[in-house]
Order: structure tokens, then sequence, then C-alpha cells
């Protein structure tokens, strides 16, 4: 039975992949979930002392973003789409446009970011700035659809101006933390 029949190694490093891939499906969703409600819920509330607004940085942004930065493409999309649905429940966006910026931040941060960009915290907090400039624009987009009574210059410089520079704050702890628990699931 030499020539024929399944390769029991072949079979055994199969079945190492996919248990490596539940442990990183399990922890990136216990991460991302954590992200989604300290944003919503902490962060959301806090008054910002010189703005006068309270602004939140978008975590669940720069999740989806440094996964694919971090790992891959594929999984930066999923994340993203994920993400977003996820934060579309909880009420953050209001014309089902996130899962769609969120998948396509994770996923150019994931093929722009391998092939161009060196992987460290500089080139990772100048995706931080592009996606967190495209949220923005989308919150903007939002709010002149909807025609909302704040004056647009008033909402842009006291509200998103304000959630920008946060979320490239911000974007520095996510990294490591992504980049942690990357460290953390390497086989030994």
């Amino acid at each position: 039975m030499t020539g024929k029949g399944i390769h029991y190694k072949q079979v055994g490093a199969g079945r190492k992949i996919l248990v490596e891939q539940i442990k990183l499906f399990i922890l990136l969703s216990i991460t991302g979930c954590s992200l989604i409600a300290m944003e919503t819920t902490i962060l959301s509330h806090i008054p910002l002392p010189f703005f006068g607004w309270v602004a939140a940085p978008s975590l669940s942004l720069l999740f989806c973003m440094a996964v694919g930065f971090l790992y891959d493409e594929r999984e930066g999309g999923i994340a993203g789409l994920l993400v977003g649905w996820l934060s579309e429940a909880t009420g953050e966006g209001g014309m089902m446009l996130l899962p769609l910026l969120y998948f396509l931040c994770g996923y150019m941060s994931g093929t722009v970011g391998k092939r161009r960009l060196a992987h460290n915290l500089p080139s990772f907090v100048v995706f931080s700035v592009v996606g967190g400039g495209l949220k923005c624009l989308l919150a903007v987009g939002e709010a002149a659809l909807y025609g909302g009574s704040l004056p647009p210059s008033s909402y842009v410089f006291n509200g998103l101006l304000p959630a920008w520079i946060l979320t490239i704050l911000a974007s520095v702890a996510v990294y490591g933390l992504i980049r942690g628990e990357q460290k953390l699931l390497e086989p030994k």
C-alpha cells in the first residue's frame, strides 16, 4: 500500500492548517467584536475637552485594515465585511455602505500593503490616514443626503476632523494588538 491511498502525513498537515485557521478566526472574531463594543459604548460617550463634541476613533475600520495589512487581502476583506455588518447593526451607519467601505479598506490594505509598502507601523499609519479619510467622506455624503440640521463646516470641523485624528492616533494601538495576536499564533 505504498503507491496508492491516503498519505497520512498530508492529512495530518491539512488538519493542522485547519486548526490554525479556526484558532485565527476565533481570536480575530473576539478581537473585532471587542473593538466594536468599545467603539460604540465606551469611546462614543467621552466628550473631547478641546472641541466640545463627542468623537470616537473608528476602531472597527482600523481592525479590518490591520488584519488585511498583517495577514492577507482575503482575511482583510472577510474581516471588513463582517465588521462592517456588525457596525451597521450597532447603528453606526445608515445606508449599509460600511460593509463595502470596510471590505475595500481591508482588501486594499492587504494587496497594496503587501506589494508596495514595508510591513511596519509607519506604513500602517499611512493606511489609517487614507481609511479614516474615506470614512469621513462617507459620513459627509450621508449627512448631505439626509440633510442634517448642522451646517457642513460645523459638522466637519467639530465632528469629523476630531474623529479622523483620533482614528489616526488609535492606529498605533490597534496595529500593536493585531501584531501581538499574530505573534501569539505563530507556530513554535
